[in-house]
C-alpha cells in the first residue's frame, strides 16, 4: 500500500476530514479505495461499498467529491462576485456531503480521508487515483440521458477506460429487481439441495 500520510493535495484540493481507524487494534491497512461521491449517486455508491466491498481492518477509504465550476457565458458581465458566491456555496455543499459520509465511516471504525476537489471530474478523479495509487475506484452512474451523455461525456465511462486500477460503477437497482434476484437465489439453492 502507498504511504498515504503524505497525501498529495493540489492547491484546489481541501482535506475535509480524516480518521485513522481504531487505535487499540492497530489495523493493517493494505488496500486504498477511492470512493467518488456525486450528490445524485452518493447514497447508492456508499451503501454498496459498505455492504459489499469495504473491509474495516484492511482498507483506507479516500472519499472525494469534485466540484465543477460553471462560468457564465454572457458577454460584458463582470462575473467576479457571482463566481465567488457560487464557489463558496458549492464548497460548503461539498464539505457537508463529504463530512456526512466520513462520519459514517468513523462510526464503523474505517480509516478514511475526505477530499473536496475543484475541476473537471474526469481529470481530477484520474489524477487522485494515480496520486494515491488506489487499488480500486468506486463511483456511481449518474443516469444521464443519451443526448446529455453524448454531449458532455460520461465521467464513469471515461474513468473506466483510462484509470490504471479496477473501477466499479454502481447503479441503483429498482426494488422489483432486488425481489426477483432474491427469489432466483432461493430457487437456485433449493434446486441444489434437491440434487444431493
Amino acid at each position: 500500500m502507498s504511504n498515504t500520510e503524505d497525501l498529495t493535495l493540489k492547491k484546489t484540493d481541501t482535506l475535509v476530514q480524516t480518521y485513522a481507524g481504531t487505535s487499540d487494534e492497530s489495523p493493517e491497512l493494505s488496500r486504498v479505495i477511492l470512493v467518488c461521491l456525486d450528490p445524485d449517486s452518493a447514497e447508492t455508491t456508499f451503501k454498496w461499498a459498505l455492504d459489499n466491498f469495504i473491509v474495516p481492518k484492511k482498507d483506507l477509504v479516500i472519499l472525494v467529491h469534485v466540484r465543477q465550476m460553471d462560468i457564465p457565458v454572457a458577454p460584458y458581465i463582470n462575473s467576479t462576485g457571482y463566481l465567488d458566491d457560487v464557489s463558496e456555496e458549492r464548497r460548503a455543499e461539498s464539505h457537508l456531503l463529504l463530512r456526512a459520509f466520513a462520519e459514517e465511516l468513523n462510526r464503523r471504525k474505517v480509516a478514511c480521508k475526505a477530499i473536496s476537489m475543484v475541476g473537471d471530474p474526469k481529470a481530477e478523479i484520474l489524477r487522485k487515483a494515480k496520486e494515491i495509487k488506489s487499488d480500486v475506484v468506486l463511483m456511481g452512474a449518474r443516469k444521464m440521458g443519451t443526448i446529455k451523455r453524448t454531449l458532455l461525456g460520461s465521467v464513469s465511462d471515461y474513468v473506466v477506460h483510462n484509470c490504471p486500477c479496477t473501477v466499479i460503477v454502481t447503479k441503483a437497482e429498482p426494488s422489483s429487481h432486488q425481489e426477483e434476484r432474491r427469489k432466483s437465489i432461493a430457487s437456485l439453492t433449493s434446486s441444489m439441495d434437491n440434487t444431493k
